[in-house]
């Protein structure tokens, strides 16, 4: 069986490792010059530049039932009373706007239900 060519850890490298095997080519070659320097890490401020903390948020779980169009059903996992009479799904995101709540991400429909994850600032 051949020879296979050693190939470098480019992973390592940019996380800024050492690399795990070395290429097979001799020093200097035009190949290894036109390696690219390593990424630099990018790091995450928890607190603002002016020092604040981190905001902190709040979450709601809603799975829609459709039931003449789309309406809550339960909210954080409780059964609404008198959801079959609640607003569809757009006058319902209309109503949780006004209270601050964002739709964050939606569920696959299933069964004919959706959830449906929405966020708000803590003290809202």
């Amino acid at each position: 069986m051949a020879d296979r060519k050693q190939t470098p850890d480019i992973l390592a490298e940019i996380l800024g490792g050492e690399s795990s095997t070395t290429p097979s080519t001799p020093s200097g070659s035009p190949e290894q010059a036109s390696r690219p320097a390593p990424a630099r890490r990018i790091s995450r401020r928890t607190t603002s530049r002016s020092g604040s903390k981190r905001q902190q948020w709040e979450y709601m779980e809603v799975v829609f039932r459709d039931y003449g169009g789309y309406r809550p059903r339960f909210i954080h996992g409780v059964e609404q009373v008198g959801w079959k009479q609640a607003p569809v799904i757009h006058e319902f995101l209309d109503q949780v706007g006004e209270q601050g709540w964002e739709l964050a991400g939606v569920g696959s429909r299933e069964d004919m239900e959706m959830s449906a994850y929405f966020k708000r600032p803590k003290g809202s």
